[in-house]
């Protein structure tokens, strides 16, 4: 990617960068849009949300590792109030940035930190990937719980991002291949639904067993619902329409294939299995 040669272009870089340690973000990357192209489905391509797409600039911060560790009594709350806080953070932040980039000419996109939800073949995936863009962006890697996993915090950052016509520099994925050993399957083992096989992640079978909401169906119908929903635009639509507006603030049963991770912060003397020493 061409670097930017204009002290005008600098400048604005720096600002946006400066806009979001001042959020408190203290990690921040760009990953190619044209990259990015190459490997999204139709539909949640940078250049399918934004024309002209250049880049896509991916926030991460780490979520307070005590919030995973209160009394069970608590159910997760303090961690559901946290991560809740931070979608607004994200959102709120990238909004900013665009609106920094825009008064220089270049239009720019903020996406959404968690809804809206699109449903496809039965499964819930964002409107666009910001863990995909993450570990394009150099950022980390996609563990096989299908979380991030970055070299220094672990695997409890929330993102944020947005696509902008602006190019920025993007180095591209970093190697972090010893984040996540291919022999290692603590995760897959921890998962009491079995959701977790060999990276893949049945969303909606961790959906029955994980998110808590007084409208979700119950766990064992969600499995089955996946099929139903794959045929069902009507459905698939009354789904998206849930998640929009009744999902953003649940309730969180299950984080064992976060905390069992030997990449989980606190676990830094567990064993990775498949690693030598």
């Amino acid at each position: 990617m061409t670097q930017p040669d204009t002290e005008k272009t600098v400048k604005l870089m720096e600002e946006v960068l400066d806009l979001f340690e001042a959020r408190g973000i203290p990690i921040s990357g760009a990953a190619s849009a044209a990259r990015l192209d190459e490997t999204a489905p139709p539909g949640f391509r940078p250049s399918d949300l934004l024309p002209g797409a250049k880049t896509v600039l991916i926030m991460a911060r780490p979520l307070p590792v005590s919030v995973f560790q209160t009394e069970k009594a608590y159910d997760n709350a303090f961690y559901v109030n946290a991560f809740a806080a931070y979608y607004g953070l994200m959102d709120e932040a990238a909004s900013a940035a665009c609106l920094a980039m825009e008064r220089q000419g270049f239009a720019s996109l903020p996406v959404p930190s968690y809804a809206p939800l699109r449903f496809v073949d039965g499964e819930p995936r964002g409107v666009f990937s910001l863990k995909h863009a993450a570990v394009e962006a150099g950022l980390g890697l996609m563990g096989k719980n299908s979380l991030l996993i970055h070299p220094e915090h672990g695997n409890v950052l929330r993102l944020g991002g947005l696509i902008t016509t602006m190019e920025w520099p993007a180095p591209g994925p970093g190697n972090f291949s010893g984040l996540c050993p291919e022999k290692c399957n603590i995760c897959q083992q921890a998962c009491p639904v079995g959701a977790i096989d060999h990276g893949r992640v049945d969303k909606m079978r961790c959906m029955g067993n994980c998110i808590r909401h007084v409208l979700l169906p119950p766990a064992r119908l969600l499995p089955p619902m996946k099929k139903v929903l794959a045929k069902s635009p009507r459905l698939t639509r009354l789904m998206e329409l849930f998640a929009y507006n009744l999902f953003g603030h649940y309730g969180i049963a299950c984080t064992r294939c976060l905390v069992s991770c030997p990449r989980f912060p606190g676990n830094g003397k567990k064993k990775v299995q498949g690693q030598a020493g």
